[in-house]
């Protein structure tokens, strides 16, 4: 098994995949926060103009967005604290490492050297059990060090544990041979198949702010609330607008999701990525046991593209019809692609408008 493994020769933050993921948290943070600053601003105006059902449903509905996005920024400052602290100067160095059982108070911790990381890893240690390596900046002055496993393509702030009883208090995990079959015995994949099923109902990120504009719209009518018109009409043209690309992304979940449960092995194909353009789907031609293919990621995920990129390998768990559910194994990530036979002039149609809001920038893929 080969996985995405950032570079052990250059400084951290020159590593190209470390730069992808600094670049994802910080697209997140900045397209949530300005969304967050324009709902502020509005619930705020709304606070202000009279107690009208049609005003009072503009403030609730403002103040919802403000606060679900406004976590993005917070989210942001605490996944980059390595950056700050300069941790990511030095170059990630590959430390042997042992996974201890979780601690009393359910946090995560692993042995390197006689020295004793903790912190909420989430799924990292399972990978790190399995590969028996960690790649570690730090620790510092302070005992902060940032963590990376290989296959993942985000990072986890820890700490060192300074309990001198640390090592011995909480048992060595045990690695267990696990061979590579079919993809829904993989606990990973398993997970990531269980949120791919949620993505069946992606309709409703278009009905809902519909049917909330809607409502607000109708509230402010009787009597007449302008700033509730204007709110509510955003809301349900937007939704309007969003619900056919919607419903035709929960169409891909449903047949990735097929594909998903009826595969009975994993496959892996060889890939070629093309230069990533904006406003263009994330492709590559992969040797498909069909022959050449022209394969498109309609929603790709950074973990699944940067693991393409470094290996050079596509996994599929599964496919059916035009459709493949691409993920990697032994990591919680699956995403789909639509696949098409190679031809002269392969048909590349371009994201849809309403997905640009919300498109990643993958410019800092290898070429």
């Amino acid at each position: 098994m080969q996985y995405l493994e950032p570079r052990t020769d250059v400084p951290a933050k020159d590593d190209w995949s470390t730069g992808l993921i600094l670049q994802d948290l910080r697209w997140g943070a900045r397209t949530l926060g300005g969304i967050a600053v324009v709902a502020g601003a509005g619930a705020v105006t709304c606070w202000l103009l009279p107690s009208t059902p049609g005003n009072i449903s503009a403030f609730v509905v403002l103040a919802l967005v403000t606060l679900v996005c406004g976590l993005g920024p917070l989210m942001y400052r605490s996944e980059t604290k390595a950056e700050r602290r300069g941790l990511l100067e030095q170059p990630w160095r590959r430390v042997p490492a042992q996974v201890l059982e979780k601690h009393a108070d359910g946090t995560d911790r692993l042995l390197l050297d006689g020295v004793v990381l903790q912190g909420w890893f989430e799924d990292l240690p399972d990978m790190v059990l399995e590969r028996q390596e960690v790649f570690v900046c730090g620790p510092d002055a302070g005992g902060r060090a940032v963590l990376r496993a290989a296959g993942f393509a985000k990072m986890e702030n820890a700490k060192v544990d300074r309990d001198e009883d640390a090592a011995s208090s909480c048992p060595v995990r045990e690695r267990v041979e696990r061979p590579l079959g079919r993809p829904l015995d993989d606990a990973a994949t398993a997970r990531a198949h269980r949120g791919m099923r949620w993505g069946v109902r992606a309709w409703l990120w278009a009905a809902v702010p519909a049917g909330a504009g809607a409502v607000v719209v109708l509230l402010s009518l009787f009597p007449v609330a302008p700033a509730g018109l204007v709110v509510g009409g955003l809301a349900l043209v937007f939704g309007l607008l969003g619900i056919p690309t919607s419903v035709e992304i929960s169409r891909w979940y449903r047949d990735a999701v097929t594909a998903v449960e009826n595969s009975a092995q994993w496959t892996p194909v060889a890939i070629t990525l093309f230069p990533w353009q904006p406003n263009q789907h994330v492709a590559g031609l992969a040797e498909m046991p069909g022959g050449l293919a022209l394969v498109q990621f309609v929603l790709p995920d950074l973990n699944v593209v940067a693991n393409i990129a470094d290996t050079g390998v596509m996994w599929i768990a599964g496919t059916h019809g035009d459709v493949i559910a691409v993920g990697v194994p032994r990591v919680p990530v699956l995403t789909f692609a639509a696949v098409q036979p190679d031809r002269d002039t392969p048909k590349e149609d371009p994201i849809p408008p309403i997905l640009r809001f919300h498109q990643p920038d993958f410019s800092g893929l290898p070429r």
